[in-house]
């Protein structure tokens, strides 16, 4: 009997320590902070976060290689069709470091019911453009402006390398948030806890126009988001799954400039993030607690006409030309010139033919994220956590807009002049045409594609808990 109970004794205390019995502290991603909870009628928290990123990417653009019809093509692809192949042709690096303070207020509102505020603060957000040379290969072709289409020797640029572009700072655009546990493993030790979260990102910054010094998207934003966890003796294993869904707001650069106009403003996004909060110490006596997080995710960017890395440098380019300029802002100029970004001039918009703004229609991607931190709450009252960061997204175009839609059943967007074909149908109409294409640069052998992205972020925050 003696033997039968310590052995008992021994799986109870196994299975106590696999399973966790009697921890209920959920995981920061659905820790909520609560109210009117017993002898406990009030808690808030305030935190102060830095976070710093340095983004990097190779800017490529196609390139038609003909070799039937150019000789100096041969080399490059000698086995294309007699129609030619498309390459994307490495033109411009990249660089963008963000430094940004963000103040956050979580207030318990009821049981497990938390409001929560978030106020960007960007201190410095810098960009950098230049050629990118060889690339890192030194048996390749290095870039410079004899061999570049964006900036080519003796004739019209797309725009400066390196371009002119602003430092930018200020307000960012503010984040409210409810969020809400139907389920806590803190009142009941059966179940972990599930979170759901509603939130609305209001455009409280000053818009982002070429050459100004501002951070806001100008977009409303409503987010929607859940998460779950479940606490064991030393893992507290968690996954989190989010929407957003940006409108654009009335002072935005995002219009609809009606008939066959693609996008007005960004794409939805949707993501999730998994990972597990490795505790290898916590003393719930003094409140003092020793955690690790690791996690892996990713996050979908549905196509929209949105910011990219060269919105400044294009929404400048038309700014300081000279009277003669082919591309001149006050030039008659040829729309099929590959570097003259106006906006499609077979339109009827107000728009028509006026030099791009510098918005550009991004491509569907996908951007990939891996993540360690570490936290430590001192005790009950305050709280010190880090994180690296590291993220990937794939590669896409940031000027792919479509020319229109066929209304007419002809099977094409008939240019200016065209008239009805032998059937009777087709024949310019303006309505067909999309009033933000851009032909220098949404033409099929002219867009402009982002590759090798990377994304490195730091980021520390002190928390202060009432």
């Amino acid at each position: 009997m003696r033997q039968f109970s310590l052995g008992r004794t021994l799986t109870g205390i196994g299975l106590g320590l696999l399973l966790g019995a009697g921890v209920a502290h959920g995981a920061e991603v659905t820790d909520v902070i609560d109210a009117a909870d017993g002898d406990d009628p009030f808690d808030m928290r305030i935190e102060v976060e830095y976070r710093r990123s340095l983004r990097r990417a190779k800017i490529t653009r196609e390139f038609n290689c003909d070799p039937t019809t150019f000789a100096e093509h041969a080399e490059t692809c000698p086995g294309a069709p007699p129609v030619g192949e498309l390459l994307h042709v490495k033109e411009l690096r990249y660089e963008r470091i963000t430094h940004e303070v963000l103040p956050v207020v979580r207030v318990g509102l009821w049981h497990d019911l938390e409001l929560k505020v978030e106020i960007p603060i960007v201190a410095v957000d810098d960009q950098a453009i230049r050629f990118a040379g060889d690339g890192g290969n030194p048996d390749s072709i290095p870039i410079t402006p004899a061999e570049s289409s964006i900036a080519p020797e003796g004739s019209e640029n797309l725009f400066d390398v390196p371009p002119g572009q602003p430092t930018r700072g200020g307000l960012g655009d503010m984040l409210f948030m409810l969020r809400f546990s139907p389920f806590a493993q803190e009142r009941d030790d059966l179940r972990g806890d599930w979170t759901l979260e509603l939130g609305y990102r209001a455009p409280t910054g000053d818009v982002m126009k070429a050459n100004n010094e501002a951070v806001g998207r100008g977009v409303h934003e409503v987010l929607l988001a859940t998460s779950l966890s479940r606490r064991f003796q030393y893992a507290d294993p968690y996954a989190r799954f989010h929407a957003a869904f940006p409108f654009a707001s009335q002072n935005a650069l995002f219009k609809d400039y009606g008939d066959s106009q693609q996008h007005v403003g960004p794409g939805a996004r949707a993501g999730f993030m998994a990972g597990a909060e490795l505790v290898p110490y916590d003393d719930p006596n003094t409140g003092v607690k020793f955690f690790i997080d690791v996690g892996l995710g990713a996050e979908y960017h549905a196509e929209g006409r949105d910011y990219s890395e060269l919105f400044d440098a294009l929404g400048s380019a038309a700014e300081g030309r000279a009277a003669d300029d082919p591309c001149a802002e006050t030039n008659d100029y040829d729309p099929n010139a590959p570097n003259c970004a106006r906006f499609n001039p077979d339109s009827r918009s107000p728009i028509a033919g006026q030099p791009t703004d510098g918005l550009t229609t991004v491509e569907q991607y996908v951007t990939w994220r891996s993540q360690l931190g570490a936290g430590l709450y001192i005790s009950r009252y305050a709280q010190l956590k880090g994180y690296l960061a590291l993220e990937h997204d794939t590669e896409h175009y940031i000027s792919s807009a479509d020319v229109g839609r066929d209304l007419d059943g002809s099977g094409l967007v008939e240019a200016r002049g065209a008239v009805d074909n032998a059937n009777g149908v087709g024949g310019y109409d303006p309505a067909e045409h999309n009033p933000t294409y851009v032909p220098a640069i949404d033409a099929v052998g002219r867009r402009l594609r982002v590759e090798e992205t990377t994304n490195f972020q730091v980021g520390a925050s002190l928390s202060i808990i009432f």
